[in-house]
């Protein structure tokens, strides 16, 4: 059995897991050129993304491992009937859900404006009582609800949205309000701050666009920690450029890869637009949610579906290629 990981560092932790019988090979470089000609004879490629290119030429390919969670930037299209999809959810809603709850309060309590103010010596203007404000949260998968735990104990109202409403687990939880994608509009004018965690998938993109964004309190706040894609990039800007909202944190980007020479070597920026520039907002590398415990629960799950699929046993994790998460 053949594995190609794609990322260097990741391939060593995976080898020491695994018996010496199942090959690992991995990049010198990371470019399409070179993974096409190591893909050729490989059973496994464990990728944070993937182009259809490398794909195509992965003709004995049998599981294409995802090293979290959105599985947006898979080649979908280009995979054979045959080959299955796996992420690693589950292996970070807590830390993530954390991550969230930290954005919120930065923004809330003004942290980062006030750091800022007092490093030339001003003061800080008033923050934000979380204590009986409303939360909105897009997508209650495992995120969204440690996301909800957390703020229903500053004693928030949790209202959200899942593609599948559930009474059940809106009582379990405690929540004020549980709809559907046809509650969005509700959700957004109602919150005093939108929490974004629902997946990527054709269905979710560019859900939050204008209309939904003017929707909102001009006291509102909003946090996205799953994909910028989600949110359509130019409103957003335009509203918090404007102040027509409080603000915003954002630890995802439409350039999802700027920082790497190997994905981006035109070296666009994270964005069309400067947002970083903006003092209602907080930027952070898609990495809020990066602890030591997540990323090894992760690899654990990788590990296993390497074995899982060398054993023809169920995955753990397998991706829906219809729904595409």
């Amino acid at each position: 059995m053949k594995v190609l990981v794609v990322r260097q560092g990741l391939a060593e932790r995976i080898r020491e897991r695994l018996p010496e019988e199942i090959e690992i090979v991995t990049p010198q470089v990371g470019d399409d050129e070179e993974l096409v000609g190591l893909a050729a004879d490989v059973d496994v490629i464990v990728s944070t993304r993937l182009s259809p290119e490398v794909a195509l030429a992965a003709g004995n390919l049998k599981l294409l491992q995802k090293t979290g969670a959105g599985v947006d930037d898979m080649p979908f299209d280009a995979l054979g009937p045959g080959v299955l999809v796996a992420n690693t959810s589950g292996a970070n809603p807590v830390p993530m859900a954390e991550g969230a709850l930290a954005l919120v309060l930065a923004l809330a309590k003004r942290v980062v404006q006030r750091h800022m103010g007092f490093r030339i010596g001003r003061g800080g203007s008033r923050g934000v009582e979380l204590r009986g404000k409303r939360v909105g949260i897009i997508g209650m998968g495992s995120i969204g609800v440690e996301v909800a735990k957390r703020l229903r104990a500053f004693e928030m109202e949790v209202l959200a949205v899942r593609r599948n409403p559930d009474p059940e687990l809106e009582e379990s939880l405690g929540l004020e309000f549980l709809g559907g994608r046809g509650d969005l509009e509700r959700v957004m004018r109602e919150s005093d701050f939108v929490v974004v965690t629902v997946p990527l998938t054709p269905e979710t993109r560019g859900m939050i666009g204008e209309r939904e964004i003017r929707l909102m309190k001009p006291t509102a706040f909003i946090v996205n920690v799953a994909r910028a894609a989600i949110i359509q990039e130019e409103p957003l800007y335009r509203a918090l450029e404007e102040g027509r909202i409080a603000g915003a944190a954002l630890d995802v980007w439409w350039k999802p890869h700027w920082w790497d020479p190997v994905w981006n070597p035109e070296g666009l920026d994270a964005s069309r637009f400067p947002f970083w520039e903006l003092a209602n907002v907080i930027c952070t590398s898609h990495n809020i949610g990066s602890t030591d415990s997540q990323s090894d629960a992760g690899l654990e799950i990788m590990v296993e579906n390497i074995l899982r699929v060398r054993d023809g046993r169920p995955l753990i994790n397998p991706v829906d290629k219809m729904l595409r998460y």
